[in-house]
């Protein structure tokens, strides 16, 4: 009897630890850091960027979603989420702002990450913030460094575009070539073949 007890406690001790140990495989979402501050006052599309890691075995793609009194907004919206990260996870920068004539406020961001392709949520944080989009003037904010390196260079997608050009101009080229060969090469057949039935 006294046996059977210490045999109980012992599964349900290995049970209590099985249930309460952390999952190594679960993903996990950090907010690194964010600007402005979590209580500014934006002008119309300016941008509130946020600096977050994922840590995942998986490739998962991050959205960022406002919200104000639990409600979602998507009303005049620019992000540049979604962001996908491989499956090693990492950090990226990601940011949204709101245009229009009238003010937009903002009081909770969910960073939520999603599996590609799927609906289902695999880890979410909330981000709590306080802040106003309005349709007044404000003050350009200067971004720190590490928005200003996450921003891609102006002169790389130009370059990028220039090169794609180039290759399909450099292929039309070549078929127009050997169109034109082909064409010739015929001609000149049949030119010789005319030449040689009148002789």
């Amino acid at each position: 009897m006294i046996r059977a007890i210490r045999l109980l406690a012992a599964t349900v001790v290995i049970l209590m630890t099985t249930a309460c140990a952390p999952v190594a495989d679960a993903p996990v979402l950090r907010v690194i850091a964010i600007d402005p501050g979590a209580d500014a006052t934006l002008g119309s599309q300016q941008r509130f960027h946020i600096k977050f890691s994922l840590t995942s075995r998986s490739p998962l793609v991050v959205t960022l979603d406002p919200y104000f009194e639990k409600q979602p907004l998507s009303a005049n919206l620019v992000t540049s989420a979604p962001v996908t990260l491989p499956p090693s996870g990492g950090s990226a920068v990601a940011h949204l702002s709101f245009w229009g004539d009238y003010a937009t406020r903002v009081d909770e961001i969910r960073l939520i990450a999603r599996e590609p392709k799927q609906t289902a949520v695999q880890t979410e944080l909330s981000l709590p913030v306080k802040l106003s989009w309005v349709a007044r003037e404000v003050p350009v904010h200067q971004p720190p460094a590490w928005v200003t390196e996450a921003a891609p260079s102006p002169d790389k997608e130009p370059q990028r575009e220039l090169n794609d050009r180039s290759q399909w101009l450099v292929f039309g080229a070549v078929i127009i070539a050997i169109t034109i060969s082909g064409f010739a090469t015929r001609w000149l057949r049949r030119y010789m073949r005319s030449r040689s039935a009148k002789n």
